[in-house]
C-alpha cells in the first residue's frame, strides 16, 4: 500500500524561463473608456493588468516565493485509487502535538487552491492552551496544481469526495469534521453523504441549496414565493441571482469548453492572471485590497497543473451536480455548521437550508462583513466560527474526534 511522501516545490528552470518570457513579451491590449464606478464591467481593466504585469516583471520572485512555501507548508503526495483511476494527490498536513486534537479536512475549490488555508494552520497549537486544537488537512483537487489529473471523464464530486475519505483514513483518521467553501462545500457535502459514520461534522462558507419542495415544504415554500424575507436575507439572495445572471459566463464557458479555453489560459501567464484576477474582484468584500504577490502566486500555481481539469471540473461536476448532491440532505449523525459572509455569491437562509440543506443544524452565523474567501479575507473570523461550531457538537461527537489518529 502507497504511503505519503514528502513534497517540496521545485518549479524547473526551464518552465520558470518560459513564464517569465511570456510575462517579459505580454502585449496588454486597451480597454474602452468605462464610466466612474463601471470599470469592471467588461473584465479586468487595462489599468490593473498593467500594474500587475509591472509588478510581476520588476518586483515578483517565484524562488522567494517558492522557498516561503516550502517553509510553511508540510506537504505530501500519496497514491489514491479511486475506480479506475489512480490520483497521486497533492496534500498539506500538519499535525498538532496536543492531545486531543481534532482532525479538519480543509476543501478549496476554484478559483482557489490549497494556499487557502494557510492563516489556519495556527489553529494546530492555539496561543490559548484551553482553545481546541486541530489537525490540518488540506488536499489539492485532482487536476488542480500538484495533484495528479484523472484520465477520463467522469470524475465528478463524488469520487473527488472518496479520494479525500481515503486520505483520511490513510493518515489515520477513521473520524474527522470537515471545512471548506466554493467546490470544497460541495465535495465535504458529498463526503458526508457517503461517510457519515467517518466524517461526522462540516463546516461550510457557501450555501448552495434546491428550492424547498412543494410536498416536503409546502409552508417553506410558500414562505419563500411570498419573500417574506428579511432585508438581509433579501440583500444576500439578490447578489446570488446577480452572481448567476451577471458573473457566471465562465462556469459556462469551462462547463462546456474546458478543453478549448485551457488551451488559451495554460499557454498565457498573463491570459491566466486576468481570467483568475476578475473573480477574486467580484467575490470578495468591496474595499480588499488583494496583494499582489498572492494573486501572480496563484496564477502560477494553476500554470504548474499542465492540466484542463481546473476548469474541466465545471462539466465533471455540474450537470449531475443536482442528483449527486443538491437533491440529498446532509444526514442528521453529521452535526453542520454554517458561517455565511454577506459578499459571497451563494447563500440560503436558514429556515430554507433546514428545509433543503442539512437535517442537523447545530451552527448557523451570517456576518456583517467578508467575502468568498474566508480564510484568506477574515482568517480571525473564521477561525472563531469553526471553534464555536466545535463547541455546539454533542459531546460524543467531540469525544470521537478527539480519539487520535490510529496509526
Amino acid at each position: 500500500m502507497a504511503q505519503p511522501q514528502s513534497f517540496k516545490i521545485d518549479v524547473s528552470q526551464e518552465t520558470l524561463d518560459w513564464i517569465n518570457q511570456r510575462v517579459r513579451t505580454a502585449r496588454i491590449i486597451p480597454d474602452v473608456n468605462q464610466p466612474n464606478g463601471k470599470e469592471w464591467a467588461d473584465g479586468t481593466p487595462t489599468s490593473t493588468m498593467n500594474d500587475l504585469v509591472d509588478y510581476w516583471k520588476n518586483t515578483y520572485d517565484w524562488r522567494k516565493v517558492e522557498a516561503r512555501l516550502n517553509s510553511t507548508f508540510k506537504m505530501f503526495t500519496v497514491d489514491i485509487p479511486e475506480g479506475d483511476e489512480v490520483i497521486n494527490l497533492h496534500f498539506v498536513h500538519h499535525r498538532s502535538e496536543r492531545p486531543g486534537a481534532i482532525p479538519l479536512l480543509f476543501a478549496h475549490g476554484w478559483p482557489g487552491n490549497f494556499t487557502e488555508v494557510e492563516n489556519l494552520l495556527s489553529i494546530t497549537a492555539p496561543q490559548d492552551p484551553t482553545q481546541q486544537a486541530f489537525h490540518i488537512v488540506a488536499p489539492t483537487i485532482p487536476g488542480f496544481v500538484f495533484s495528479s489529473s484523472p484520465k477520463a471523464p467522469g470524475f465528478g464530486v463524488p469520487r473527488i469526495a472518496s479520494v479525500y475519505h481515503r486520505l483520511m483514513l490513510k493518515l489515520g483518521y477513521t473520524q474527522y469534521m470537515g471545512q471548506g467553501g466554493d467546490w470544497g462545500s460541495m465535495i465535504l457535502r458529498s463526503v458526508a453523504l457517503q461517510h457519515p459514520d467517518s466524517c461526522v461534522a462540516i463546516h461550510l462558507n457557501m450555501l448552495t441549496a434546491l428550492p424547498p419542495s412543494p410536498t416536503k415544504n409546502p409552508l417553506t415554500l410558500l414562505w419563500l414565493i411570498l419573500r417574506w424575507l428579511t432585508p438581509d436575507e433579501k440583500t444576500r439572495l439578490s447578489r446570488m441571482q446577480w452572481w448567476m445572471k451577471k458573473e457566471s459566463g465562465y462556469s459556462k464557458i469551462q462547463g462546456t469548453k474546458p478543453q478549448t479555453i485551457s488551451y488559451g489560459l495554460m499557454d498565457s501567464p498573463i491570459g491566466m492572471l486576468a481570467w483568475l484576477r476578475e473573480k477574486f474582484d467580484s467575490l470578495c468584500q468591496p474595499g480588499y485590497v488583494w496583494d499582489k504577490e498572492l494573486m501572480i502566486t496563484w496564477t502560477i500555481l494553476y500554470l504548474l497543473s499542465g492540466s484542463s481539469w481546473n476548469a474541466r471540473i465545471y462539466k465533471e461536476a455540474i450537470p449531475a451536480l443536482k442528483e449527486q448532491v443538491l437533491e440529498k440532505r446532509v444526514p442528521a449523525k453529521v452535526a453542520f455548521g454554517a458561517s455565511c459572509f454577506p459578499y459571497d455569491v451563494f447563500y440560503v437562509p436558514i429556515w430554507w437550508a433546514r428545509a433543503t440543506l442539512a437535517e442537523n443544524i447545530v451552527f448557523w452565523r451570517e456576518h456583517p462583513e467578508g467575502g468568498h474567501f474566508p480564510s484568506v479575507e477574515c482568517p480571525d473570523s473564521l477561525k472563531n466560527d469553526i471553534w464555536e461550531f466545535v463547541g455546539c457538537l454533542p459531546e460524543g461527537t467531540r469525544r470521537v474526534l478527539r480519539l487520535g489518529p490510529k496509526l
